[in-house]
């Protein structure tokens, strides 16, 4: 089960070839966008491009499979951010919050950025250019 960080699902917008292969190349697998990275990217839409962009965001994503924060989730990204913290090597809080939505399901995340590796127990995919 793969989920989607916010980069990948701008870079899918903006059409990126790598985005495409990586979805095509694991189409038998589930992918899902945290809703944490979902608002993050409207909110790029919108800032950029205005109701434009809302829109186009809104119709090309429309195939991604939203999970939620859930009560549990918050719960992972707290623990996520107190190991973080304790290490003296956080993230930013929405990232946190991707990492617990995708930890408390079970699943990889898929991203650019290598400091969700920092993350425990968190399976991460590393793609595209860094």
């Amino acid at each position: 089960m793969n989920g989607l960080d916010t980069n990948i699902l701008i870079d899918y917008l903006e059409g990126k070839a790598y985005v495409g292969e990586f979805i095509q190349s694991h189409a038998s697998e589930p992918l899902f966008a945290p809703t944490p990275a979902l608002h993050e990217t409207v909110i790029g839409a919108v800032r950029t491009r205005g109701d434009d962009g809302l829109e186009q965001a809104r119709s090309d994503l429309g195939w991604v499979e939203p999970v939620s924060l859930t009560v549990d989730g918050a719960a992972e990204a707290a623990r996520i951010d107190s190991e973080l913290h304790s290490a003296g090597e956080p993230i930013g809080p929405l990232d946190t919050l991707i990492a617990g939505v995708v930890r408390e399901a079970g699943g990889t995340v898929v991203t650019r950025d290598e400091h969700f590796e920092r993350v425990d127990d968190l399976d991460v995919a590393l793609i595209g250019s860094r």
